[in-house]
């Protein structure tokens, strides 16, 4: 089964239903997204790509984004989206462990050479590609297993590591949302405030289920202000949102006051939306919000709390359930394991696990990886958790040292290693800390190579945005004259974190 046959159903469900819009513009009907997705898949089988074939998008939110992703499915090939937000040395080295055959560029990023071809979106090369003629009546044949999104996250070592979210995942995940987290109306709106390239973009398929319409701003970066003028313009409209999103949706809410009526769904995930911003943003915004945890490895799709459930623990007071993350989703099962891999009991902490039709089938190109993170079908997720008596799962923190600021994963190591490239630092120790805006803040100790205690925050920032995406980037530096270390010579982080606490 291919993912994109998505399409061909929403096209007979509602043919004239938008399906593209920009703003508060509609661009496509589904009739019309269909021929241009065909057509586009032509201009790709022109240029060889097919079956196995990588094609990397590396551009922000736009709407010829979504055309690619569906083109590419169409003659089976895989999908590479990129963080735009990258540096180019992060990104040349997704390139290099992707090999994709063809690399899809912003406007902004068309002047920059690549060893690969390289194709400007909207531009004359991409509307030649687009000028071909449709290609075939239905997607190329593919198995559930065929990877279909190939989702690169670094591990704890920050070495990126490729998630092969197959055909079958996304279909899985496709209804887990259905059933799981709001069972959206035909037609309604997915106004993409997230990047495309992580999980608002895997959300776009609940929604061609429905035949909904995917919604891009006007301009490259949503600002809440916009968010609400396209919410005004769109019936049943939802968005996927970090909570960070949340916070600054809430309180633009808060001082303008727009018109929420045509508002459906709110559903945050990427790290934890706090029971007190919460019920903030419910002040705001009103009963709108769902909440998901998932990981690359399971995407979107480990436990739910649906808008419905939600919805009523709001109205309710239910707080102890609005602590936690929910429950698994439909053929989801959750173990919680002490380090010797026997199970917890009830309100007992340990390692999540997942077995779920959503947990790919390995990583690329890594069978060490894929044999260490997957065992028997159980995802083992580094995340720490406990089950209460109701199924419902509450994170504990990880035992994986992943940052979550914003609701993108920082990797320490990976920014220590870039800290240490600077020749004034000696020692560095990077780590999260709790932050009510972010989540929690990218913090870095440093030790400098003369032991005195000097501010270089500044020349530090700079280098580190060179050669880091600037969301990696430290928000506090805090200068010792040596990092303490343990008896194995390792930097000893939990006295560290006293000092910050």
């Amino acid at each position: 089964m291919n993912i994109a046959t998505l399409l061909v159903r929403a096209t007979q469900i509602a043919p004239e239903n938008p399906a593209l819009a920009i703003g508060s513009e509609p661009i496509a009907s589904y009739t019309e997204l269909l021929e241009r997705v065909r057509r586009l898949a032509g201009g790709l089988r022109s240029r060889n790509i097919q079956s196995g074939s990588r094609v990397a998008l590396f551009a922000g939110n736009r709407a010829d984004y979504i055309e690619v992703m569906l083109a590419t499915w169409w003659v089976g090939a895989t999908v590479v989206p990129i963080n735009a937000k990258l540096a180019r040395p992060e990104l040349d080295v997704i390139l290099d462990l992707a090999r994709p055959e063809l690399l899809m560029i912003a406007e902004d990023t068309a002047e920059v050479a690549f060893d690969l071809d390289a194709i400007t979106l909207g531009g004359d090369a991409f509307d030649a590609l687009r000028s071909h003629a449709p290609s075939g009546e239905a997607p190329e044949p593919r198995s559930a297993d065929d990877c279909a999104w190939l989702f690169f996250t670094s591990g704890t070592t920050g070495t990126p590591k490729g998630a092969m979210i197959s055909h079958g995942n996304l279909l899985s995940m496709t209804q887990g949302y259905l059933s799981d987290v709001d069972d959206i109306p035909v037609g309604a709106a997915l106004i993409h405030f997230a990047p495309i390239s992580h999980g608002s973009g895997i959300y776009i398929l609940p929604f061609l289920a429905r035949a909904g319409i995917s919604v891009v701003g006007p301009t490259p970066r949503m600002t809440p202000d916009v968010f609400f003028d396209l919410v005004a313009a769109w019936p049943e409209a939802s968005l996927f949102a970090a909570p960070t999103i949340v916070t600054r949706l809430a309180e633009t809410a808060r001082d303008v006051r727009p018109d929420l009526s045509n508002l459906r769904t709110i559903v945050c995930g990427g790290g934890p939306l706090y029971l007190t911003d919460l019920k903030q943003a419910y002040g705001a915004l009103g009963p709108v919000f769902a909440q998901i945890y998932g990981q690359g490895e399971c995407p979107m799709t480990i436990t739910a709390q649906s808008r419905r459930e939600m919805t009523t623990a709001l109205l309710g007071g239910d707080d102890a359930y609005l602590k936690t993350v929910g429950r698994p989703f439909i053929g989801t099962e959750l173990r919680i394991t002490k380090t010797d891999g026997r199970a917890c009991d009830v309100g007992e902490t340990g390692e999540v696990l997942v077995r779920s039709p959503t947990v790919i089938p390995g990583y690329w190109k890594k069978p060490d990886a894929t044999a260490e993170t997957i065992q028997d079908g159980w995802l083992y997720t580094g995340d720490l958790g406990r089950l209460d008596a109701r199924g419902c799962l509450t994170l504990d923190g990880r035992s994986k040292e992943v940052i979550i600021s914003g609701g993108s994963n920082v990797y320490p190591i990976e920014v220590e290693a870039v800290l240490l490239q600077h020749p004034d630092v000696a020692a560095a120790a990077v780590m999260g800390r709790p932050d009510p805006q972010w989540g929690e803040t990218v913090t870095a100790f440093i030790a400098l190579q003369d032991r005195t205690v000097r501010d270089l925050s500044q020349d530090l920032d700079a280098f580190c945005a060179k050669r880091i995406a600037r969301f990696k980037c430290p928000k506090r530096y805090l200068f010792r004259t040596s990092l303490p270390t343990n008896a194995y010579g390792k930097i000893a982080k939990r006295e560290l974190v006293a000092e910050t606490d």
